[in-house]
């Protein structure tokens, strides 16, 4: 997954300490991913960047910190990710003369797009997060971090999906970034099974996120069934029920019996 960055660049002009920084993040990749937060040290960091433990201190204090500064820069990444994914789902839609009004299928197309996208590197993301997730539950200071990229995340992702649904004239059952952490929850899923089960799930993929879509996004011009115009209202059944109810005798006889005998 180290190729998920950019290389850094190695000009003059990058700052030492900032360049120092971010090669010690992006190099506790692979160590985070192989070890988790408890099984890597600080040695193991410095290793893998290529720097003293006199650089790590003048950057971090501690290994969390930098797992903090790590889980920033991957959501990032996958943002970016799925923003371009996107991009060139909907460039391909209208070069097959689909333009802006996509289809529902079409539309889970370019969220299937944003999991293929992200897919290359499902293990590495999958375990920094249940990682990131896990630690949070544990420690507070954690937990405000996570939540904060946890939420970034969501929200992006939600504004990505309000858009293509603005745009094809549909609204979700439910508020966009509730929707999107539902598919960050199906993402997650799928790429856990094709990690366990060792299986292709690319129709697995495509069949879930478009019945996600489908079971949670209508038209906007979708209107409920009005009424016959000789059907009675709520209001005009609940007041004969009433009628009838008052006008029925007190000894128990129902409307329409034959008196008892005396």
């Amino acid at each position: 997954m180290s190729d998920l960055f950019d290389p850094l660049p190695e000009s003059a002009c990058t700052r030492r300490k900032e360049n120092t920084r971010t090669k010690l993040v992006r190099a506790s990749l692979d160590v985070f991913v192989d070890k988790g937060i408890d099984g890597a040290t600080v040695d193991d960091l410095v290793k893998a960047a290529g720097f003293t433990r006199g650089a790590f201190y003048s950057n971090f204090s501690t290994k969390e910190e930098v797992f903090v500064a790590l889980f920033a820069s991957v959501t990032e990444e996958v943002l970016a990710i799925a923003d371009s994914s996107v991009e060139a789902a909907v460039q391909e839609a209208a070069s097959r003369g689909a333009g802006t009004g996509l289809c529902a299928f079409q539309d889970a197309d370019v969220m299937v797009a944003v999991f293929e996208g992200i897919r290359p590197f499902g293990r590495q993301w999958y375990l920094l997060y249940s990682e990131a997730v896990a630690r949070a539950l544990r420690d507070e200071t954690m937990r405000l971090e996570v939540a904060a990229q946890r939420s970034r995340l969501r929200g992006q992702i939600g504004a990505l999906l309000a858009e293509r649904m603005e745009a094809m004239g549909e609204r979700p059952l439910l508020p966009p970034e509730d929707l999107a952490q539902l598919l960050i929850g199906v993402f997650v899923d799928l790429m856990v099974r094709e990690q366990m089960d060792g299986r292709d799930i690319t129709e697995l993929a495509a069949t879930t996120i478009l019945g996600t879509l489908r079971a949670f996004v209508e038209p906007l011009d979708r209107v409920a069934p009005s009424a016959p115009a000789d059907a009675p209202s709520a209001s005009s059944a609940s007041a004969a029920i009433s009628d009838v109810t008052h006008d029925t005798p007190s000894t128990g006889e129902t409307p329409g019996s034959p008196p008892a005998n005396s």
